[in-house]
C-alpha cells in the first residue's frame, strides 16, 4: 500500500466520490483507479460501487501498518512494518532476512507457526495476533533469559489494561483461569558471550470463540471468552508494542527487573509442581524465581534451581 492509496482511503471515508475525479486528483487512468479499489478491497477494505462513485463503508479487519500506527508511540519497534495475511511463520521469516532492528512481522495466519519444543500454534485469520520482533541489544548471554521474560511481562500487562486479570507460566506462557492465552518463542544469534539479535515470536488468542479451539478447548482460551466481548485488535496490538518498547528500553537501562515483576504474577506459585527435565522428573514447592530468572524448586526442604532449555513446568494435581 502507497501514499495514492492512503489518499483513497482518507478521500472515500465518509465520501462518495466519482473515479472520474478521483483519477482527475491522483492523474492517473479510471482503469488505474478501479485497480486500486479492488488491491484495497483484497486487504479488507469494503466500498460501496455506485453510479456516483465509490464510498469506503468498513475499514479493514487486518492489522495493516495504517490501521496500527494511531495507535503506535514507538520509536524503534514497528518503524519497519511487514504484514502478510498469509505466513509460513514469522520467526522464519525474521531469520532468513537481514531486517533492521525494531521491525515487526505481522502474519495474519501463520501455516506452520510453532511454540516451544517445537510444538504447532494454532493460528486463525483475524481472531488473535501473530508477529515476530527483530531487537538487537548488544548484551551478554547471561541475561538472555531475564530479558525474556519482559515479553509476557508486557502481555500480562497489556491484558489487564483490557480488564483481563492474567498469570505468567514461566518461562513465557500466559495463562487466564487455568487456560493458555498466549505463548512467546524467542530465537537468538549469538557471537562468542554476546546476544548479536533477538527474535521474539509471539502468538496471543484475542477474539477466538470456543468453537475454533475444537479439540484443545480444555486447555486454551482468549480475551473474548474472558472478557465476553470483542477486544478491538489493533487498539491492543498497539498498546502491547508500546508496552514491549518501553519495558525493552528501561531494561538495557538498568530500570526495570523483570525477574522481580514476572515473580509477582507467576502461576502455581507456592503450589506443588512437577519439572520435566528431558527423562528426570522433579516435584517439590515452586518457590519463584532466583535472581537470574531460573524456578526455585523446594524438594525435600532444599532449594534446586532449574532455568531454561527443555524444562516443562507442570501443577501436580
Amino acid at each position: 500500500m502507497d501514499n495514492i492509496d492512503l489518499q483513497i482511503l482518507q478521500i472515500l471515508d465518509g465520501n462518495t466520490v466519482s473515479g472520474e475525479i478521483l483519477a482527475k486528483n491522483f492523474n492517473l487512468s479510471r482503469t488505474a483507479i478501479w485497480k486500486r479499489i479492488k488491491k484495497l478491497e483484497s486487504l479488507g477494505y469494503k466500498f460501496e460501487h455506485k453510479k456516483e462513485g465509490y464510498k469506503l463503508v468498513e475499514k479493514s479487519p487486518y492489522l495493516l501498518e495504517n490501521e496500527v500506527r494511531p495507535y503506535l508511540k514507538t520509536k524503534l519497534i514497528g518503524k519497519n512494518y511487514i504484514w502478510f495475511k498469509t505466513l509460513n511463520s514469522s520467526n522464519t521469516f525474521a531469520k532468513e532476512n537481514n531486517l533492521e532492528e525494531g521491525t515487526i512481522v505481522v502474519a495474519e495466519q501463520q501455516t506452520a507457526g510453532k511454540g516451544r519444543k517445537g510444538r504447532k500454534w494454532v493460528s486463525l485469520p483475524i481472531k488473535g495476533i501473530y508477529f515476530s520482533i527483530v531487537l538487537k541489544p548488544k548484551i551478554t548471554i547471561d541475561k538472555l533469559l531475564q530479558i525474556s521474560l519482559l515479553f509476557p511481562l508486557a502481555i500480562r500487562k497489556t491484558i489487564e489494561n483490557f480488564g483481563v486479570n492474567a498469570h505468567i507460566k514461566w518461562p513465557n506462557d500466559i495463562y487466564i483461569n487455568g487456560k493458555k492465552v498466549s505463548g512467546t518463542l524467542i530465537e537468538t544469534n549469538i557471537e562468542l558471550s554476546d546476544i548479536e539479535k533477538l527474535i521474539v515470536g509471539i502468538g496471543i488468542n484475542v477474539n477466538y470463540s470456543k468453537e475454533d479451539f475444537k479439540e484443545i478447548k480444555n486447555i486454551a482460551t482468549s480475551l473474548l471468552i474472558e472478557k465476553g466481548r470483542p477486544i478491538n485488535r489493533k487498539n491492543f496490538f498497539g498498546e502491547l508494542l508500546n508496552r514491549i518498547e518501553d519495558y525493552y528500553f528501561k531494561f538495557l537501562e538498568e530500570k526495570i527487573n523483570p525477574v522481580k515483576e514476572v515473580d509477582k504474577y507467576l502461576l502455581w506459585k507456592g503450589k506443588k509442581v512437577k519439572i520435566i527435565d528431558d527423562e528426570k522428573i522433579y516435584e517439590g514447592i515452586f518457590k519463584g524465581l532466583n535472581e537470574y530468572g531460573g524456578i526455585k524448586l523446594e524438594i525435600n526442604g532444599k532449594e534446586k534451581n532449574f532455568y531454561t532449555g527443555d524444562l516443562s513446568l507442570r501443577i501436580v494435581k
